[in-house]
């Protein structure tokens, strides 16, 4: 079997990360993230993100951000899962990761996903901000597209990029 491409994310993330969230950073580093080559950006959210309040068993909700260019249904699939086990597959951390693979559906860029505070800026420019992005997940017993599920961008965010290809 081919070894999956990775890179070793944990050596790259973003410099301004570790002030702002010292200790996402540092499990973040401790754990040994690794992504896909596939993946363009890592982007925190949740209770050990900018929206704060997490307990100490909370997980860490990540969104790695993938650049997929057209391709079938069934290849799409296949990359997506590759990626998340790439991650999954990887993690050493004593915290859980809640991954999903998000892909740019509507052409919109997903700069929804670098919104960094509460506010107007946070609406969606393109529609209503609903089941607006591609979303595969593989975790708790389930394992494919998430579609449908009234995902809203607006209770992701705030959003923090951690890490982005170079």
């Amino acid at each position: 079997m081919t070894p999956v491409p990775a890179v070793p994310a944990w050596t790259d993330l973003d410099p301004g990360f570790a002030a702002r969230l010292p200790d996402a950073h540092a499990r973040l580093r401790e754990g040994g993230l690794v992504v896909h080559r596939a993946v363009a950006q890592v982007v925190l959210h949740g209770s050990r993100g900018l929206a704060g309040g997490c307990r100490p068993d909370s997980d860490i909700d990540l969104s790695l951000i993938v650049d997929a260019s057209p391709m079938d249904r069934e290849a799409l699939g296949s990359l997506l899962a590759e990626v998340i086990a790439t991650t999954h597959g990887a993690w050493r951390g004593s915290v859980e990761l809640d991954l999903v693979a998000v892909f740019d559906v509507r052409g919109c860029g997903l700069g929804c996903f670098d919104v960094v505070a509460w506010g107007a800026d946070a609406v969606c420019p393109v529609g209503s901000g609903r089941d607006c992005f591609g979303a595969y997940k593989l975790q708790r017993g389930f394992g494919g597209f998430v579609e449908n599920a009234g995902i809203e961008v607006r209770r992701m965010q705030p959003c923090l990029a951690v890490w982005r290809r170079a």
